[in-house]
């Protein structure tokens, strides 16, 4: 599963601006290519399956499988990861303390979990399920899962950057990167997440002012084309640097992997259900917050 939470956190606050970098076009070499092989059925089930399994069973094994559970379990601890590291926190250590509180008893991973398990179980089948499991279970994909598991080297991403503007992408890496990004709508993911985050410490700023959230939206609409471009670079660079392990052809099984059936319809239960789920996070964090500063 491609959501990196906490490299979706570093993006939302601004990480895409890294060395001014990600500003301009996505470095691209055209005259070198490489041939991808053309791949298999998108990653070809295993026949390891939960016998007689339950619905809750089977979704709760693929959460774990994908990667998701551990990811969403660290939601509330990257949270506070990023308020100690932000030069945006109040100078007022016990107000600081208080937002702190704030973002533990909101962020819960047990209702982001609730949230994922009921979209799972609307319109499912069986049967799909069971493929689910299947596919999650294929080595190239628990491959896939501990690499997206992994936290991000800052330094070595930079260094990776670094490089990259030295050595530009192979035309038919960035095409599967950027194939990729769109069958997992990964920039709409990030973008949503950043806007809704952003919204909500305005709120707590302006202590939920009508006219400055007004404003706020207003101008974040005029923007969001750009905020969307400038995000979509950034997360091509993250997606360069976490699967440099893979070989062209395991990123195209992967691709194809969303592209079945089933892959398709987990990814978009998956990406509203988390993006519905933090915006209204976000909102209730923003009004608890500007009711503290009242």
């Amino acid at each position: 599963m491609i959501f990196h939470i906490k490299q979706i956190v570093m993006i939302a606050i601004g990480f895409m601006l890294l060395a001014g970098l990600f500003v301009g076009p996505i470095w691209m070499d055209k005259t070198r290519t490489l041939s991808i092989p053309t791949a298999n059925a998108a990653i070809s089930p295993s026949p390891t399956v939960i016998p007689g399994a339950s619905q809750d069973a089977l979704i709760d094994e693929i959460i774990v499988l994908s990667g998701l559970r551990k990811q969403i379990d660290h939601v509330g601890e990257k949270s506070l990861e990023d308020i100690h590291q932000s030069s945006k926190k109040p100078d007022d250590p016990i107000l600081v303390e208080e937002i702190e509180k704030i973002v533990t008893e909101i962020y819960r991973p047990e209702f982001f979990l609730k949230q994922l398990r009921n979209s799972l179980k609307q319109n499912f089948k069986h049967t799909q399920l069971e493929t689910l499991v299947q596919m999650y279970s294929t080595p190239l994909m628990q491959k896939i899962t501990q690499i997206e598991s992994r936290e991000l080297d800052l330094e070595a991403l930079e260094v990776f950057i670094e490089n990259l503007v030295r050595t530009p992408l192979q035309t038919n890496r960035l095409q599967l990167l950027q194939n990729l990004e769109a069958v997992t709508r990964t920039t709409e993911f990030v973008t949503e997440l950043s806007i809704s985050t952003r919204r909500a410490l305005l709120m707590g700023k302006v202590k939920g002012d009508t006219e400055a959230m007004n404003a706020f939206d207003s101008n974040i609409n005029a923007q969001k084309i750009e905020i969307r471009d400038n995000t979509y670079q950034g997360v091509i660079f993250i997606m360069a640097y976490s699967y440099r392990e893979l070989t062209n052809m395991e990123l195209n099984e992967y691709i194809q992997f969303y592209q079945t059936a089933e892959g398709m319809w987990f990814i978009t239960q998956t990406v509203d259900t988390l993006i519905e789920a933090f915006q209204a996070k976000s909102l209730q964090m923003g009004r608890r917050i500007a009711e503290l500063t009242k």
